[in-house]
């Protein structure tokens, strides 16, 4: 499903704010169900941040800071796996390189290595 798709889906509408107004990537505001958004980010960044962001749509606010690690996982995994479905649409499954994605997507190689080798693997 599309980003756009899915903001309509949950309702969310999506703000963007400079790097000089915060320095973060970006976030959800469960309360008035928007993201906010770096407009400093390339435009595959600016995907990744979304994808992230509406991976905690269905995230207990109220239990965030105790969940946090798991929230933070769950939603990487959402950002992933989403980002993964789109790149198999367009891109032949024997091309795939889990290295060159994570650059594109501005991943971590450091944990994203393993989930993006998981996620890749359920979907093929």
């Amino acid at each position: 499903m599309k980003i756009d798709d899915l903001l309509s889906l949950y309702n969310i509408k999506v703000f963007e704010f400079p790097t000089t107004f915060w320095c973060r990537k970006g976030f959800y505001y469960p309360k008035n169900r928007k993201i906010y958004l770096n407009s400093d980010l390339s435009e595959d960044e600016k995907k990744a941040v979304i994808l992230h962001e509406l991976g905690h749509i269905n995230h207990d606010p109220k239990k965030y800071k105790r969940m946090l690690v798991k929230y933070e996982n769950e939603a990487d995994r959402f950002m992933i796996k989403s980002l993964l479905k789109e790149y198999l649409e367009e891109n032949d499954v024997l091309d795939f390189n889990w290295l060159k994605f994570a650059e594109k997507y501005k991943i971590s190689s450091t944990w994203g290595q393993e989930m993006i080798q998981d996620e890749f693997k359920k979907l093929i």
